[in-house]
């Protein structure tokens, strides 16, 4: 797909003179429920439950058997904003205001696709066969790429749904009439809770670069900025988690695989969850509705942390701290400079975390415990600071009494504050049968 020009398509919102003479910032969403989101539209502040400004595509594969996002799937650009019967979302509504923010002389568009109980084995790798067990759930890189995929599919792998109408090429594609030049900015990942519960854990890094890597390679750019959620803590059994008692290793195996993808590579960051709030009512796979706004914004901030990095040689780089330990937990600490990214070490031990809480500067950011431990996350002191250009800064309020620590390679970043969200209460999809352990929903 060596796309790099595209077009809006007719009768999409009008771009100002400005934003016409820059490429249109394009990022892609993707991974499984935590990604899909559990959040409450209530709760969001009357600017963000709508935002025409930002344009979004969006596909839940669920959809493919007329679940809860059937009449969701996107036939043209629109406003970025809750999708599905319960009009839900993730961190998507965040991070899009916070690239707004931060890019005004750009568009930005949105493609989401995201599957809740999705794996990288069975689902999301390239040229896979469609899965005997859930259909629905099949292929999902290429109901991603669609036509970008480079795979063969062919025998018993042929493709289970050939035709469906939201794939990226086809989001690009109703960009192509205005010819506006396009830059695909970044993968943002929310994926792992899957594996954690089975022997996959244990290849989680393997699988998940070799995922990224046929990313870069089908979308024709080497160096795409990748910006992975890391599985949260609160799936540790010790910390009320859904997980079975005796497969703390496994999730200690996908935590730190995911730390260590991004460590070795400068163009990968991870972002914290451990101090997000579960969703109640007993549901520890997901999270309430303040903490998928938080999550955006440590999205949006990572992401402007590899920008900065990728843009400027006065931005300082570190790397982001690792876990280890069954049950236990890491930290990491902040930096300092206005375009710093996070650095620290890892911590471990059975049954507890340690927390190393911000530095000096106007970028601070703290991780949190592992599980067994449940260790507090520290919060930046004063305002973190932005890179690019000027908003409001993140991390003055969220989650967790108002913690913005983020455990990755990242530099503050512009956007809006968020208020506090309430709950979200959503029936899970089935959990899979062949593979216990699997996060449901």
């Amino acid at each position: 797909m060596k796309r790099s020009c595209i077009a809006l398509a007719a009768g999409v919102m009008s771009l100002s003179a400005s934003a016409m003479a820059q490429p249109v910032k394009l990022f892609v969403l993707a991974g499984q429920s935590n990604m899909v989101g559990f959040g409450v539209v209530a709760e969001l502040p009357a600017e963000l439950k709508s935002q025409p400004d930002i344009w979004y595509d969006h596909h839940n594969p669920d959809a493919r058997e007329g679940g809860p996002y059937a009449a969701a799937t996107s036939t043209d650009w629109g406003p970025l904003e809750p999708k599905g019967e319960a009009r839900r979302y993730g961190p998507e509504i965040t991070f899009g205001r916070a690239m707004a923010a931060a890019y005004p002389e750009h568009r930005i568009a949105i493609v989401k696709m995201a599957q809740g109980g999705t794996n990288l084995v069975d689902h999301w790798g390239r040229g896979l066969a469609p899965d005997p067990e859930v259909l629905y759930k099949s292929q999902l890189y290429h109901a991603l790429l669609g036509k970008l995929d480079s795979a063969t599919y062919a025998g018993d792998r042929a493709l289970r749904y050939p035709d469906e109408p939201t794939r990226l090429d086809n989001a690009l594609a109703r960009l192509e009439s205005e010819g506006h030049e396009v830059e695909i900015a970044a993968l943002l990942w929310m994926q792992g809770e899957n594996e954690a519960g089975w022997s996959a854990a244990f290849s989680y890094g393997d699988t998940l670069r070799a995922f990224i890597a046929a990313i870069r390679e089908d979308l024709g750019v080497p160096g795409l900025p990748v910006v992975l959620g890391r599985i949260s803590d609160n799936l540790y059994p010790a910390n009320g988690g859904p997980i079975a008692a005796g497969k703390e290793a496994n999730i200690d195996a996908v935590r730190a695989a995911q730390v260590t993808v991004a460590e070795e590579d400068p163009r990968v960051a991870w972002v914290d969850t451990d101090d997000f709030t579960p969703r109640p009512p007993s549901d520890a796979w997901h999270f309430d509705s303040a903490a998928y706004q938080l999550l955006g914004q440590r999205f949006a901030d990572a992401y402007l942390a590899l920008a900065g990095e990728a843009g400027s040689s006065s931005a300082s780089s570190s790397s982001s701290a690792g876990s280890a330990g069954a049950g236990g937990g890491d930290a990491t600490s902040g930096a300092s400079g206005s375009t710093a990214a996070t650095g620290g070490a890892g911590s471990a031990g059975a049954g507890g975390g340690d927390v190393t809480s911000g530095a000096s500067g106007s970028t601070v950011a703290a991780g949190s415990a592992g599980a067994g431990g449940g260790g507090a996350m520290a919060g930046s002191s004063g305002s973190t600071a932005a890179t690019g250009s000027a908003g409001s800064a993140a991390g003055s309020s969220g989650a967790a009494g108002g913690s913005s620590g983020c455990s990755c390679r990242t530099a503050g970043g512009q956007g809006q504050g968020v208020t506090a969200a309430a709950l979200a209460l959503i029936a899970l999809a089935g959990l899979r049968r062949r593979q216990g352990g699997r996060e449901p929903g």
